[in-house]
């Protein structure tokens, strides 16, 4: 008797295991001849933006790998909402893929109850395109001419020095409520309709300073009609590499960066979102990729589909954290 319960239990881990190799076979089959048709790659902003240049960047990239044919689709609307829940709703066969950010998946989901989709639940991370400083800068004739002065004068003008950005929950909105958790200085946020209005409003007289994309900037920096005081990140930029850290200006416990990643739909074998980054971290880091992202100001990203993960996850948390501290509610 007690041999034929070992018999059966024997078949039974038999069937078992045959059960997880026919399941499991198919999926590495699968992956093997990944990519065997077009790709798409959505990203979820008009045409002409740091997030679809980065799109088109990886796009070209990864196309030149795979010897595959790329496309990009830009399905702007709702904050991104719009091409973030197309994605979400593809099959996870790794052949839909979009342009993420701390925008979309970390801001997004604390400031926009009724979103379309679950960051957390409907994507998985597949590989980070690279990070970006943001830059304090105010106009030419604005009297603060360090972090310092400027920290000085917003304490000593309270309510009077206001900040532009491109919107509540972007980088330049995030950066600048941080500031003022930092500091006890009470800036006044002024949104715009993207970063470029909001450069032409600091310009022009109508705002005294910006959190800006240091690529957003640049030229309207080296033609001198603005005044770069410091950089976001926990280190130089290098396109501004004369200009200092916050926590090097004094600071303290300042840092905050933004971020572009790749997302697949959730339930993407894994196989296959680990051959994606490799493909991707590979095609980005040849010379040629690595120039275009380090003259856009992007940091190229190097981690692994595991660590993306991790990363995106706490990214998650500090800015769910920031903005239930300085109580940041998105315009109706």
């Amino acid at each position: 008797m007690a041999s034929s319960n070992k018999g059966r239990a024997g078949a039974m881990l038999v069937a078992i295991a045959s059960g997880f190799a026919s399941l499991t076979l198919p999926t590495i089959a699968a992956a093997n001849s990944y990519p065997s048709k077009s790709i798409e790659i959505v990203v979820p902003y008009a045409p002409g933006g740091t997030n679809d240049v980065l799109g088109r960047t990886v796009a070209e990239a990864i196309g030149a790998e795979f010897n595959q044919s790329v496309i990009v689709l830009n399905k702007p609307g709702g904050s991104a909402s719009v091409g973030s829940a197309f994605v979400a709703r593809s099959a996870p066969d790794g052949y839909t893929l979009v342009i993420g950010s701390q925008g979309t998946m970390s801001a997004n989901p604390h400031l926009m109850p009724n979103l379309p989709y679950d960051a957390r639940q409907d994507f998985v991370p597949v590989a980070l395109i690279g990070s970006v400083n943001n830059v304090l800068v105010v106009p030419a004739s604005f009297p603060p001419k360090t972090l310092g002065e400027f920290t000085r004068y917003a304490l000593d003008h309270p309510g009077d020095v206001n900040f532009a950005h491109a919107g509540v929950g972007t980088s330049m909105s995030l950066a600048g409520e941080l500031y003022k958790i930092k500091t006890g200085a009470e800036l006044v946020s002024i949104p715009y309709r993207g970063s470029a209005p909001a450069t032409i409003a600091l310009i022009g007289g109508e705002v005294q300073s910006m959190f800006a994309n240091t690529i957003s900037v640049l030229e309207q920096i080296r033609a001198g009609q603005l005044r770069p005081l410091a950089v976001t990140g926990s280190s130089r930029d290098a396109l501004l590499p004369d200009i200092p850290t916050f926590q090097e200006a004094g600071v303290k416990d300042y840092e905050i960066t933004s971020w572009f990643g790749v997302f697949a739909p959730a339930g993407t074998p894994p196989e296959i979102v680990n051959k994606l980054n490799e493909t991707i971290r590979k095609a980005l880091a040849s010379p040629q990729r690595e120039k275009i992202l380090l003259g856009l100001g992007v940091e190229p990203g190097k981690l692994s589909a595991a660590e993306f993960s991790q990363f995106v996850e706490a990214d998650h948390r500090v800015i769910g954290d920031l903005i239930k501290s300085a109580d940041i509610k998105i315009e109706n």
